[in-house]
């Protein structure tokens, strides 16, 4: 008997092994359906725009040096001099800087495909000191070869230029200047800049020159800052509720709810030392600034495909409760459950999560998961009626499986707690199991009988017998 116990379970086992193929596939199809949804996004993008960048205005000072070389002829004697001239630029960071950006966030669909995308109007105000201006000014006209200053303007970056929907306005020291395409920096050339007027930097009595501008911007998921300042406070709020803060800075403040948030960030240069880094892109060096960002994304906080992709991780949990729970009704109520038996089983419960990713991506993902629950659970306790010999039976393994379901969605449904949670039902699961099995004597096991019915016609068998007396 311990032969065929022991070959009992090495069978169920090895059923439960070649389920883990189908399992497996979903879980390779919800990959697939993945990179669909990442396809579409880039589709967005390319037809309204991507992730928006925004690197605060930059004062650039441009200005001419000129070198002679001396060049000498030894044949005759002779000599000639060259001049060379080369443009160079000087870069200045702001004082201080606020932007006040508000985000209105939409959902665009590509197929089947939802993707957020977003209208920020972003006001932008700072200034820049002026007598540092001036005395930087100074120190380059005293400079070697140093020939004239060219026309100065303010730049400022924004990484997808498509994505600007208005002509904005500088206001410049009570000048109202408009911005022309073109950043003009060696950093991106994506963006845009505005011609000042050299006086406003060389001569003036106020000691802050400063200047305020509107950017209306489209982009999609992401905002990302920069900002060129040695003191720099963001405020952005947006009606999306589900905002990820993401760069080298997060915010000091924020407040999200359902109808939206707001988040601040205050950085000074202490912080993210934006002087040096300028100047090294000045050079040629700009990885180091870019890379200085910081912002919001859009998110779904729960996907469809990561809550799929969790519940099917619990698959072989469910798989391996359910063969278990045969195996006890096989061993306490003495049935005979054939391998074939529990491989139809196991597949119905494989065959939910196929439900469930393909319903959830036409319908919310609670009712596609009530409707390929209740489909699995139908299914089985159709089923589990003839297998276990009643609807008693069925009925509680059916119930059991429900509740079981209906904590797997608490699990994938949850964002921070989802590991805690489902190690909390993998243990509680295997106590019950425990505590359930813990009275069986598995060396005294006693062969399952299979009693076979055969369904005679009572009046058929008695005119047999009947016939046979009276021959």
């Amino acid at each position: 008997m311990q032969k065929k116990l022991i070959l009992k379970i090495v069978v169920i086992f090895v059923i439960g092994l070649i389920l883990l193929i189908p399992l497996m596939m979903i879980d390779d199809k919800i990959a697939e359906r993945q990179g669909y949804l990442a396809q579409a996004k880039q589709t967005v993008a390319q037809n309204w725009t991507g992730h928006q960048r925004l690197i605060t205005p930059i004062l650039v000072v441009p200005y001419i040096t000129e070198r002679s070389i001396r060049f000498v002829n030894k044949e005759n004697n002779t000599s000639s001099i060259k001049k060379s001239t080369k443009s160079v630029v000087k870069l200045f960071t702001a004082t201080n800087l606020k932007i006040d950006a508000s985000l209105n966030t939409q959902v665009r669909y590509k197929g089947i495909y939802k993707v957020p995308v977003y209208n920020a109007s972003i006001a932008v105000s700072g200034s820049f000191e002026r007598q540092e201006i001036q005395k930087t000014l100074a120190s380059i006209r005293n400079l070697p070869g140093f020939k004239h200053f060219s026309t100065p303007y303010l730049s400022t970056v924004v990484s997808d230029s498509r994505g600007i929907s208005n002509i904005p306005t500088l206001k410049w020291d009570k000048q109202s200047i408009n911005f022309v395409p073109g950043s003009r920096l060696k950093l991106s050339g994506e963006g845009l800049h505005a011609a000042l007027s050299f006086l406003t930097l060389s001569s003036g009595n106020n000691k802050s020159i400063n200047f305020s501008y509107q950017l209306d911007l489209r982009g999609m998921e992401r905002l990302d800052f920069v900002p060129i300042a040695a003191q720099s406070e963001v405020k952005l709020h947006s009606n999306w509720a589900h905002p990820s803060f993401v760069g080298e800075f997060l915010p000091v403040q924020r407040e999200v709810s359902d109808e939206g948030y707001t988040a601040q960030w205050i950085i000074s240069s202490f912080a993210n030392n934006i002087a040096q880094k300028l100047n090294q892109c000045a050079q040629g060096e700009c990885a180091a600034l870019v890379s200085a960002n910081f912002g919001v994304k859009q998110i779904e906080p729960v996907s469809i495909y990561v809550q799929a992709e969790r519940s099917v991780k619990y698959g072989v949990l469910f798989i391996g409760l359910s063969f278990i729970a045969f195996f006890i009704f096989e061993i306490i109520n003495k049935l005979a459950i054939h391998a074939i038996q529990y491989t139809l089983v196991g597949s119905s419960i494989a065959i939910f999560y196929l439900l469930l990713i393909s319903l959830s991506e036409h319908i919310a993902f609670a009712l596609a998961y009530f409707i390929a629950t209740l489909s699995c659970i139908g299914l089985l306790f159709y089923y589990l009626s003839y297998i276990l010999r009643g609807y008693k039976d069925a009925l509680f393994f059916s119930a059991l499986l429900g509740i079981l379901f209906a904590v797997l969605y608490v699990i994938i449904s949850a964002e921070d707690f989802a590991l805690l949670m489902g190690a909390v039902l993998t243990f509680i699961t295997l106590a019950l199991v425990m505590i359930c099995t813990r009275n069986i004597d598995w060396y005294d096991l006693v062969e399952v009988e299979v009693e076979v019915e055969v369904d005679v016609d009572k009046r058929q068998l008695t005119k047999n017998i009947t016939t046979t007396e009276m021959e």
